[in-house]
């Protein structure tokens, strides 16, 4: 598993939950696989993976981890004004993710054709309510269901949720940096 990680990582080598992983292997290697499955193998855009990554981040006070995909998500074309507005902490709500992010959402939307408005508010809405209570009300859910068009992106959008408080978890424990200088981030 040591090995597989390494490849899979060449930039990061075992940086993030994996070195915490890696003694116990049986929860290492499937983690791995999970990690990759829903980071890469999704039908989300990787600007919607990471906006809920950092709301994951946020919410469970994971430095190391909003850190890590601060990168990833500008990258991925959202702005760093639209980052910045995430609450985070203690300040953490569905109402703040609602009264901060989403209006620095649209403004970065009228900057960025290409991302899909509704759908991105949608599953911000969504992964809000469901960090800020652990579910989503009937009203919520179809909603983000027609929005994004099945369930089956709901799990996606859940699996996420779940696979990267595991990872926030975990770097909250072990008090794991982030490991890269702010130039690779």
């Amino acid at each position: 598993i040591h090995s597989s990680i390494l490849r899979t990582r060449p930039r990061t080598g075992l940086s993030g939950p994996f070195a915490p992983w890696l003694a116990v292997p049986f929860i290492a290697k499937p983690a791995q696989q999970l990690g990759r499955a829903c980071r890469y193998d999704t039908s989300l855009s990787t600007r919607e993976s990471e906006l809920i990554i950092l709301l994951t981040g946020a919410k469970h006070r994971s430095h190391a981890e909003f850190d890590i995909h601060q990168g990833e998500a500008l990258r991925s074309g959202i702005g760093l004004d639209v980052i910045e507005s995430i609450p985070r902490d203690e300040e953490f709500s569905q109402k703040a993710v609602e009264d901060r992010l989403l209006p620095s959402l649209l403004l970065d939307h009228e900057r960025d054709q290409n991302a899909n408005s509704k759908r991105e508010i949608a599953i911000v809405k969504f992964v809000a309510e469901l960090l800020d209570t652990c579910t989503v009300d009937d009203t919520r859910y179809q909603f983000t269901k027609d929005a994004v068009g099945h369930d089956e992106v709901l799990v996606e959008i859940v699996a996420i949720v779940g696979y990267y408080t595991f990872v926030a978890y975990t770097l909250n424990v072990f008090n794991i940096p982030t490991g890269l200088s702010k130039e690779n981030r």
